[in-house]
């Protein structure tokens, strides 16, 4: 009987102990958190990537994939990025170019007009869902979407330091964008003055030249990644005349290599994912004091696609140095009130993004008052001197009546 009672004591002590065992166990909570520059990007369905390019050359599916996904494996290695998300995929093989769709620089988000790309309509509009959920607090301004005729794709814009640099004269992206965005076709100065404040410098390319993304990166503080083709040629002399206070630092690379650099933040980064197959490149990037990442890109280079097409770049917070955002300018003796105000027009530092630096001047109380809102303001006069009650007038008192 008592050895009954013994193993049954054990029995309800191990019973306990697996209890609080299982009380015990730490479960991670995931909290979603918002971080500073952002990747985004989509795999296509592998039943829709091309077996053959152009020229009849086999294109391993398989290996297109993996080779897509390393590239954000080797992007999370580095310090340009630090998020990546990956977005619901779609069943058309286009929606691998989510650059194309959206083009994003400090807190202004600008999505591209929907003409030529009707069928992916909605993966714009979820785009733009999934910048919301990653951080993004500023602008979607739909400038270029109200433009009638306009034309433009994402990857002929390219963040720098000291403004936007945006290709036109293509089919892809057009003049009529190009003059919404500086300001060109504005129906009064008040409307140019807040266009051009986003800074927008042109590149007139000729029409049969790539994205500019394609051709030219910006990376650590001032250096310009382009390919030595004619027309990456063309497109650093164009932003070096036109950006003449930034000494700029121009590298040249290969013919054919992707790469793949962006404006990071204030912190400059050096980091570059550079085609492994281009070791001249490489070492070129290396001898120029930036850290190159080689990465395997067969595939998706024989059908004519590089790295930047494929990442879609976002950079959320904006602030000072101290607080991990964006300063306006670092280095290069520009200062912070002449960063959006280069050849234009005096009160135009008072415009930063679009927006008034110092709020609007009472706007909403104006409103509220032409729109009957609020009564009209009584307008009442200063009063009169009144003399004190059963007393003659006056403002003092004279030695007489103080006598009496």
């Amino acid at each position: 009987m008592r050895s009954l009672l013994v193993a049954g004591a054990a029995t309800i002590r191990l019973v306990s102990r697996r209890q609080r065992t299982i009380q015990g166990i730490s479960v991670p909570i995931f909290t979603s958190t918002r971080r500073y520059v952002n990747a985004l990007y989509r795999v296509p369905p592998v039943q829709t990537v091309p077996t053959h390019n152009s020229s009849g050359e086999e294109v391993d599916t398989e290996l297109f994939i993996r080779q897509f996904k390393e590239l954000f494996y080797a992007l999370k290695q580095t310090q340009l990025v630090e998020q990546i998300h990956e977005m619901r995929t779609c069943p058309y093989y286009e929606c691998l170019f989510t650059a194309d769709l959206i083009f994003q620089h400090y807190d202004i988000v600008l999505p591209m007009p929907k003409y030529g790309r009707e069928h992916r309509s909605s993966e714009i509009s979820e785009t733009l869902r999934y910048l919301r959920a990653c951080g993004a607090s500023g602008d979607f301004n739909h400038i270029l979407q109200d433009v009638k005729g306009g034309a433009a794709s994402g990857g002929d814009f390219v963040s720098t330091s000291h403004g936007i640099l945006m290709a036109y004269g293509t089919a892809r992206t057009n003049k009529l964008s190009m003059m919404a965005l500086t300001g060109s076709g504005a129906p009064n100065e008040a409307a140019a003055l807040q266009q051009r404040a986003l800074n927008v410098v042109p590149i007139e390319v000729s029409p049969d030249a790539p994205p500019l993304a394609d051709l030219m990166a910006f990376a650590g503080k001032r250096t310009l990644i382009v390919q030595d083709t004619v027309h990456g040629r063309h497109a650093a002399e164009a932003a070096a005349s036109n950006i003449p206070k930034v000494p700029w630092q121009i590298l040249r690379v290969e013919p054919g290599c992707s790469f793949l650099s962006h404006l990071c933040g204030v912190n400059s980064v050096y980091d570059v994912l550079v085609d492994q197959d281009y070791p001249n490149s490489m070492e070129r990037i290396g001898e120029a004091g930036l850290n190159p990442f080689p990465v395997e890109w067969t595939e998706p280079r024989k059908l004519g696609i590089t790295m930047r097409s494929v990442c879609l770049i976002a950079r959320f917070a904006r602030g000072t140095m101290s607080a991990g955002g964006y300063a306006d300018s670092d280095g290069h003796r520009g200062a912070s009130f002449t960063y959006h105000s280069r050849g234009i027009a005096k009160n135009s530092r008072l415009f930063q993004n679009g927006h008034r630096r110092h709020g609007d001047s009472g706007a909403p109380l104006e409103a509220q008052l032409r729109s009957g809102e609020l009564p009209e303001p009584v307008y009442q006069r200063p009063p009169r001197y009144a003399p004190p009650m059963h007393r003659r007038g006056g403002l003092m008192t004279s030695d007489a009546e103080r006598r009496e």
